[in-house]
């Protein structure tokens, strides 16, 4: 094998030959990284130049690419490879447009002014998909919303009331949705909302085993919950508890369904079609067999093999069962968003998308050509781990979804915005590039995605659901991504702790972006009143992360971050407290509303002045991640003092900007 043939297939796959971490020193991708990498792809590195030339000979096969991007509204031309090409158009069955067809004429395909949607052009039997996309996405003004808006983020695994069994569900988020809207906030945030897997005892929201579907374990009982106080009394969620009680509560309301339930939920089941059959196949699967499906039966490691669907068929109600929690899922969480809307939120609920699955999961399972294999989503050292972090997610495969019309990209962005005002797509630099590490310890390097097709999808779903598009652009991020981001109206993110001057200083929300979501913490970083103290610099040190020397300095750091926000808050110069209570803490979030932003969250832990944050990253026994309840219950946030002066803030500034 030659270097040269390797490296010419590397970067044909769009494997990055070097990066630059946060410290600016820079990392070039060894031949071993590029090799697992590649094999990642399910490409074949034992021949690299016969790998690439068939590559090149596969796309020069094709009458027309894979997918191409238009504007919507507008004549468009497309470019095929031979004359006197038959074609044929099946349109997004979202929009008026109907089927059409013709010839080429001098290797083009003149198409007609096209809604906005995904359709697909069929020639010489390939497939073509064609995205037509809005200048834009949603904002505020397309909304009709002036500008600022503000909201409150929480987990809602950690919501509190005297129904659920210990952990926050749907019902208590639309009631908590109602409260905060009477107060005048426009949006409520939570965590990622995707299935876990009914078999696995994973809790962390960022490692779902399937971002098409949703957690169950959030779904409201219709009736009282049984044996739920010692549950509701807990410091911290008991999960294996909670999801045990649930799910006998659930399994007897299954078997109770009434004519109308049932109806519905067989209207549901027919419009999810085959994909929601495989998922509840999949969880059926993983209560006999593991929650990993790659330790199965040979037999069983695909949808669509026989032994699978045998299964399904003797095991009927079992896989009902799992597919009717969806149902219940689905139909709890767009209730929270009607209810959230009718109480006065002029957006409702503000979701999230993780970036990855986890390998073992049922979209792997589904969609196994989507995905990279051997490998895993990561980063090199950043701001929140001077070591780099593995993250155990499945990377998608740009070539895979390529060859699936990036349909499995398209199906969980769609899953997500469904039932939201507002959407957060978690670590969008993946839009142009995701950092993979392989599995066997070699190197991990960067591998490049098609930014401007996923944007133009993104808008497209965005467009038809109506909500607004916040890319959470933190970390160490490729050159240009924030303009792109901008080009197509996506929000970005101004979290406070980041945002600094070239000097390191903290810097006045009035110079953040405009066209960003200002927030002081997210559920990875310090609460506020955890960064005034410098608290997780002690767990940092505590936990290995940092060493003495390191944690010293980060400690005199924060002083100086003290001081600086104390002077920016409050205009003070002299020496601030050691502590800040919840009106001081109001103050902080009143100057992020006062500042560029057009939208400010509010973290509910920041609310009650709580110091510890909901994840610590790079642990996992070492802290109670995703395992923090909200101080208080739902019922109690109908009045919250603390809330006042953001929403002052918020309209004195819509005021002047009328």
């Amino acid at each position: 094998m030659t270097d040269t043939a390797l490296d010419a297939l590397a970067a044909h796959a769009g494997i990055f030959d070097r990066y630059r971490d946060l410290a600016a020193v820079e990392h070039v991708a060894s031949p071993d990284t590029k090799r697992a990498l590649l094999d990642a792809m399910g490409l074949d590195v034992a021949h690299p130049g016969e790998t690439l030339a068939w590559l090149r000979a596969e796309t020069a096969a094709r009458s027309l690419p894979s997918a191409v991007v238009v504007k919507a509204g507008e004549p468009a031309e497309l470019r095929v490879q031979g004359a006197d090409v038959e074609w044929r158009l099946a349109p997004d069955p979202r929009t008026a447009e109907r089927l059409m067809g013709g010839r080429s004429e001098d290797g083009v395909i003149a198409l007609p002014p096209l809604a906005v949607g995904l359709h697909v052009v069929i020639a010489r039997e390939q497939q073509t998909l064609v995205v037509t996309a809005p200048e834009a996405a949603p904002d505020l003004a397309m909304r009709g919303l002036a500008a600022p808006r503000w909201g409150v983020t929480t987990a809602l695994y950690g919501l509190r009331s005297n129904e659920n069994l210990g952990i926050g569900t749907y019902r208590d988020l639309a009631v908590a949705g109602e409260a905060l809207g009477r107060q005048g906030v426009d949006f409520l945030g939570i965590n990622p909302v995707h299935a876990l897997g009914v078999a696995s005892g994973t809790i962390s929201p960022y490692s779902p085993t399937h971002r098409g579907f949703l957690n169950t374990t959030h779904i409201a009982p219709d009736y009282d919950a049984e044996n739920g106080t010692a549950l509701r009394a807990a410091a911290q969620v008991d999960y294996a508890a909670g999801r045990q009680a649930l799910d006998g509560l659930l399994r007897r309301a299954h078997a109770r369904m009434d004519r109308v339930a049932a109806e519905d939920f067989r209207a549901f089941r027919n419009r999810s079609g085959s994909a929601l059959q495989d998922f509840a196949t999949f969880e059926a699967l993983s209560l006999v067999h593991g929650a990993d499906w790659r330790r199965w039966p040979e037999t069983l490691k695909h949808p669509t093999a026989s032994a699978v669907l045998r299964f399904a068929a003797e095991n009927e109600q079992e896989v009902e069962y799992h597919a009717y929690l969806q149902w219940l899922a689905d139909s709890q969480l767009a209730s929270a968003q009607r209810r959230a809307k009718g109480a006065g939120m002029a957006l409702g609920l503000y979701v999230d998308l993780a970036i990855g699955v986890r390998p073992d999961g049922a979209e792997v399972w589904g969609e196994p050509n989507s995905f990279a294999r051997g490998v895993s989503l990561g980063t090199p050292p950043d701001q929140f781990n001077a070591k780099g972090q593995v993250w155990g997610l499945a990377p998608m495969s740009p070539l895979g979804l390529q060859n699936d019309l990036f349909r499995p990209f398209v199906d969980t962005l769609r899953a997500v915005v469904g039932h939201a005002g507002l959407a957060r797509i978690d670590h969008v630099l993946g839009f142009m590039r995701c950092f993979w590490v392989p599995e066997d310890g070699t190197p991990g390097a960067y591998v490049r995605y098609p930014t401007d097709l996923l944007l133009a999808l993104t808008k497209v779903e965005a467009f038809h659901a109506g909500c607004i598009i916040i890319g959470e652009d933190l970390g160490v991020l490729p050159e240009g991504l924030r303009d792109r981001l901008a080009e197509s109206q996506l929000y970005g993110c101004s979290v406070a702790q980041f945002e600094r001057d070239p000097d390191g200083d903290l810097t006045r929300p009035s110079e953040y972006r405009a066209r960003t979501l200002a927030s002081f913490s997210t559920h990875d970083t310090p609460t506020v009143r955890g960064f005034w103290q410098g608290w997780e610099i002690e767990r940092q040190q505590t936990f290995g992360q940092l060493d003495d020397d390191t944690a010293a300095q980060a400690r005199q750091r924060r002083d100086w971050d003290r001081r600086r926000l104390h002077w920016l808050v409050d205009g003070a110069s002299d020496e601030p407290p050691q502590d800040i209570d919840a009106v001081q803490i109001a103050r902080i979030h009143a100057a992020l509303a006062d500042g560029a932003s057009d939208l400010i969250a509010v973290q509910l832990d920041d609310v009650f002045a709580r110091i510890e944050q909901p994840n610590f990253p790079g642990t996992v026994d070492e802290y109670p991640n995703w395992r923090l309840k909200c101080p208080v219950a739902v019922g109690d946030l109908e009045e919250i003092s603390a809330l006042e002066p953001v929403r002052r803030s918020v309209e004195n500034r819509r005021s002047r900007d009328r």
